[in-house]
């Protein structure tokens, strides 16, 4: 509890210190009083507000350019069956998000600072419980328990907002593949090429050396190209220049560069989506930045012997990813909504070859509660047939399904339940020993400071 204190204590530091950035501390709280009076201080009330802690004069801040948010995102999980023992634990994460508006502060048009820190602790369901699931039952676990830099960027659109050059240090997520992280299950939560590529596509909150490009050819279509710096010892948790401050980390023989490129479709409208269609390509050496042990796993193309993946470079893979409004019903945001994600990897060099998540999402599912929300989603992960495991050629088949309940203006409580089957592929743990499938219940509660 003081490591955390200690670490949320240091992003307020950050967040003040960036507002030096831009004038002495005198003219920082001159933004405050200057900035003309907001309606939304006017007729604050604790139970709906945006905020636990109310304005605290950020909505006048922004007014002026300056964005802050702090976020506590929690789950709670605990497994009926599966694994070797029932158990509970929970998982976390502390947030703090800035962005500056550099045109309201420098008269730079179109530029933008932003940047993020988070704060991970908690444990591992899987672990704990011993279910060998390929994808996490309590996603937001991962990545150590450490204060991590995952955003500081630099943004610039030009010509009409047609163009945007983005750089610094970038998760490839933040830009590229399926955003939303609605369920607890990571088949159906953020980029799901880092899902299944972990070792050398690194999501949310692992960030890196990068330049992205954004080309919007209609208000409908958009181009996008990524080049980030592969390198896995972005994941060290030990060395504070690198995870915190933006360092470069040290050489790796598995260094090279991944290569994202996506067309997205966005058509607007009341039944409007985002329709995302792309690929990868990393450079690196396969055997330093594969998943663990899949040299072991993967001795050569569908099973060869003799073919060492070690003397090999270059890994890719393909995804599309569709999120479809589906109804409108009553008031702007309620209906229907549905996901579609699909990723297909590099067979050569991937232990798990694909994974696919189909999911539903309803807000507004009763008149006297109309922010409240229900979800469901099933998937599939897939274990590479020429994996040297009891689980090759397996599915890994999560099912999931919650309430969420918008107990006030500033907090959300998800009651979550999941149904694992064949965890890990075929059901087989490290061991060799056969599991059940798993029954998890959970509670996640996002709560905005």
């Amino acid at each position: 509890m003081l490591h955390r204190s200690l670490n949320t204590a240091r992003a307020c530091g950050v967040g003040i210190a960036l507002l030096s950035l831009f004038g002495s501390g005198a003219q920082a709280a001159d933004l405050l009083t200057k900035a003309p009076p907001v309606p939304y201080t006017e007729t604050d009330d604790f139970w709906t507000r945006p905020y636990l802690f109310g304005d605290l004069g950020r909505t006048q801040l922004k007014e002026r350019g300056i964005s802050l948010a702090l976020t506590l995102g929690d789950e709670a999980v605990g497994n009926l069956s599966g694994g070797n023992r029932n158990t509970a634990t929970q998982a976390g994460q502390l947030f703090f998000q800035a962005k500056f508006d550099m045109a309201k502060l420098a008269g730079i048009q179109g530029g933008t600072v932003g940047l993020t820190l988070v704060d991970r602790f908690g444990r591992n369901l899987n672990d704990e419980a011993g279910i060998p699931a390929l994808q996490l039952t309590n996603e937001v676990f991962g990545r150590g328990s450490i204060l991590r830099l995952t955003e500081l960027y630099y943004s610039e659109k030009l010509f009409d907002d047609r163009l945007e050059l983005k750089g610094g240090r970038l998760p490839v997520g933040s830009d590229f593949f399926f955003g939303l992280c609605e369920f607890i299950n990571l088949t159906f939560c953020g980029g799901q090429p880092g899902n299944i590529q972990g070792g050398y596509i690194y999501n949310w909150p692992v960030s890196q050396w990068a330049g992205v490009a954004h080309y919007n050819f209609t208000k409908e279509w958009q181009l996008s190209v990524g080049v980030y710096d592969a390198n896995p010892n972005y994941l060290t948790t030990s060395d504070s220049a690198t995870y915190f401050l933006p360092g470069v980390p040290g050489s790796s023989r598995a260094s090279g560069v991944l290569v994202p490129v996506e067309v997205v479709w966005a058509p607007s409208g009341p039944l409007n989506g985002t329709w995302r269609f792309g690929g990868w390509y990393d450079s690196a050496s396969t055997i330093d930045g594969g998943l663990p042990g899949i040299i072991a796993a993967i001795p050569g193309v569908d099973g060869a012997p003799g073919q060492n993946l070690g003397d090999q470079r270059g890994r890719y893979g393909v995804y599309e990813s569709i999120l479809q409004r589906l109804t409108v019903e009553g008031a702007k945001a309620q209906g229907w909504y549905m996901f579609l994600n699909t990723t297909v990897a590099d067979h050569r060099t991937s232990y798990q070859d694909y994974q696919i998540a189909l999911g539903f999402r309803h807000t507004g599912t009763f008149s006297w509660r109309p922010e409240d929300e229900v979800g469901f989603a099933v998937g599939t992960t897939h274990v590479n047939s020429a994996a040297l495991t009891l689980n090759a050629g397996g599915n890994e088949v999560p099912i999931e399904a919650w309430y969420g309940w918008q107990a006030t203006g500033w907090m959300n409580l998800k009651f979550d339940a999941q149904y694992v089957i064949n965890p890990g592929g075929r059901g087989y743990n490290a061991a060799g020993i056969k599991t059940e499938n798993a029954w998890v219940l959970g509670l996640r509660t996002l709560v905005h400071f």
